[in-house]
């Protein structure tokens, strides 16, 4: 009875892998006062930086992103203040958006991010 329900329970373990698998990518992002288009360190009020991230390999399904942050270098005569976050999320990429607000001058900020799908294999659409 022990060695059925073992067998069992791992056939049920090795289908749950076979049918659902996980695609993930991840990779890393930056923005300095020497990138094009780039305003964080100058005047005051709120102020946008966009990164554009495409994938090596487009995922099959819409992924979900997470971004971090791994450097920020602020004018220490200032508030920090800022907010990054994903958006325009595709099959293909997305934008990491990047922003701040105030008297907060970002002299360069970088960052992570990783994007996961469920894969199907073995479903037939």
């Amino acid at each position: 009875m022990k060695r059925l329900l073992l067998t069992l329970g791992l056939f049920l373990m090795v289908s749950a892998v076979a049918f659902s698998q996980a695609q993930v990518l991840s990779g890393t992002w930056a923005g300095t006062s020497e990138t094009k288009y780039y305003t964080l360190h100058d005047n005051t009020g709120e102020r946008k930086f966009t990164v554009e991230v495409n994938f090596l390999k487009p995922f099959e399904n819409k992924p979900d992103v997470v971004v971090g942050i791994s450097l920020v270098d602020v004018d220490k005569s200032t508030a920090v203040k800022y907010a990054v976050k994903p958006i325009s999320i595709s099959r293909d990429g997305f934008t990491v958006e990047v922003k701040t607000w105030g008297d907060t001058k970002i002299l360069s900020i970088a960052g992570f991010w990783v994007a996961h799908a469920e894969t199907s294999t073995g479903s037939e659409d």
